[in-house]
């Protein structure tokens, strides 16, 4: 009788285990070990049809952030089981349920916006780490610890930190200026860095890494891109003189595709690209949907 109460007892952990996995919301905590502490899970999402600088935050908790040029967000101390999730701004004010968080895991998402709605589109991805990628200001820098627009990068085994192309040291960085971040972020919300592109922005001159928001005032075709390849058009937004290749990337503003032909006078764009002096090579442009 005793063992086949102690048989019970073990299967009953093991399904306990079991359901503990990522997605679930389930925990087991072993008797002598101590309970994780409340609020260290770490989500970090894709939001499509949103502009950059969107708050995303967690209902009843004093977190918050904002969404980089990438649409691209994380959220570090977030407490285990479900939260719900809230993004706000440029008429914007949508929440979206997200379940299954577990304490030193990372849970990955896409989200979706559109009609003021917010939906999670594929399934969360949860484990101890996930890959990144995300913009923002250089804000801190001491030795190979970093803060880049409010997340905590370790750059101590950074592969490539280059900037205009070519390879510099990271203690060339600057604080203030922006940059790109490729990595890891781990189940504590620290990025741990492979790979670091400097974007110094507002600088002009050649080689500069340029925003911008304004009216497109012109549209022309030309037989070829900048690169000699393929057919592309020269845009002129806000006064600044606009060209694509191959690789700009067309959006509306809601994330669907958009071809460069939809393009017209009179449409609200957002450029990201490269100063070449006299013009601006477009990495993407963003035009606000109609």
């Amino acid at each position: 009788m005793r063992r086949t109460h102690f048989v019970s007892l073990c299967l009953a952990g093991l399904a306990a285990l079991a359901a503990a996995g990522c997605g679930g919301s389930a925990t087991a905590t072993a008797p002598d070990s101590p309970a994780p502490a409340v609020g260290s899970a770490v989500v970090q999402g894709t939001v499509t049809g949103a502009a950059a600088g969107l708050q995303v935050g967690v209902v009843g908790m004093p977190l918050a952030t904002e969404l980089d040029q990438e649409g691209q967000f994380v959220l570090s101390g977030v407490p285990a089981g479900t939260a719900t999730l809230t993004f706000q701004g440029a008429g914007v004010d949508a929440r979206v349920e997200l379940s299954g968080l577990q304490d030193r895991q990372v849970t990955s998402i896409t989200v979706q916006l559109s009609g003021g709605k917010a939906q999670l589109t594929g399934v969360p991805n949860c484990g101890p780490s996930a890959e990144t990628a995300f913009s923002g200001v250089l804000e801190q820098m001491a030795g190979t610890s970093l803060v880049v627009g409010g997340r905590t990068v370790d750059a101590s085994r950074v592969k490539k930190v280059w900037r205009d192309g070519k390879r510099i040291q990271l203690s060339d960085l600057k604080v203030g200026e922006k940059l790109k971040v490729w990595g890891t972020v781990r189940g504590d919300g620290t990025v741990v860095a492979e790979e670091i592109e400097a974007r110094t922005p507002g600088a002009g001159g050649p080689g500069a890494w340029v925003e911008f928001r304004g009216i497109v005032q012109g549209v022309s075709a030309s037989a070829q891109d900048v690169r000699g390849s393929c057919e592309a058009n020269t845009f002129v937004v806000a006064g600044h003189t606009v060209k694509t290749d191959g690789t700009t990337r067309f959006k509306w503003s809601d994330g669907t595709a958009l071809s460069a032909s939809e393009i017209v006078v009179g449409d609200h764009a957002q450029v990201a690209g490269w100063s070449k002096g006299d013009y601006i090579l477009a990495e993407k442009i963003v035009i606000a949907r109609r």
